[in-house]
């Protein structure tokens, strides 16, 4: 007779799913132990392994859930509804500040897991990657489009390629964002205010130019 597989506690899940969101932000995926997780989940490392499979699977799993929390809790009114793109990054950059001060275990496995794609296990590097790429070409437009729709493109530039750009931007700015936090995680938002002037310098060459007319 076939065992009855033991059904999953939501309860129990979300609780190793937390866990492992810290081990995996602070430790990367080679580091991270389950025996770590196990403990922190108050669960047995069987029933990790019971619930996802591998630690593959969890860590698949943990990003997604990342992601899926990060973009439930953000309001992303707070970009559509700027004027223009100097005005979005100084409000859109404070308030994802004060969110990654929020979540910090959140925003620091999102970009550890695009970070350390190159020394991920070859099988499951694809599959973070898709992950990434998916959350990027939902989110972007979803952000970006509003902005764009009110702004005077010129010949030849699409709103793809001008939200490419918007995207590295912001990418770049939240790098040195992180890196203060991880410094000094008690930081007020007004102490980004220099990175904040940074971006919207940024952002005016982007939508101005940089050559003398």
């Amino acid at each position: 007779m076939p065992r009855t597989r033991q059904p999953i506690d939501p309860e129990k899940k979300a609780r190793i799913l937390q866990a492992a969101m810290h081990e995996f932000a602070h430790h990367g995926y080679r580091d991270a132990k389950t025996d770590a997780i196990a403990n922190a989940a108050d669960v047995s490392k069987g029933l990790i392994f019971h619930y996802f499979g591998s630690k593959a699977n969890l860590y698949l799993e943990t990003i997604q859930t990342t992601f899926d929390k990060i973009m439930a809790a953000a309001d992303l009114s707070v970009w559509q509804d700027a004027p223009d793109f100097r005005t979005m990054v100084a409000r859109a950059l404070r308030y994802k500040i004060q969110l990654q001060l929020q979540y910090p275990d959140e925003f620091t496995l999102s970009m550890a897991a695009y970070a350390e794609l190159g020394s991920l296990p070859e099988t499951l590097r694809p599959k973070v990657r898709a992950i990434w790429q998916k959350l990027m070409a939902t989110s972007v437009p979803t952000i970006t489009s509003p902005v764009v729709g009110r702004l005077k493109l010129r010949a030849g530039v699409s709103a793809e390629q001008v939200q490419g750009m918007v995207m590295m931007v912001l990418n770049a700015i939240a790098e040195q964002s992180k890196a203060m936090i991880s410094t000094n995680p008690a930081l007020s938002i007004e102490a980004f205010d220099p990175i904040v002037q940074q971006a919207m310098g940024y952002m005016d060459i982007l939508e101005h130019g940089f050559l003398a007319e």
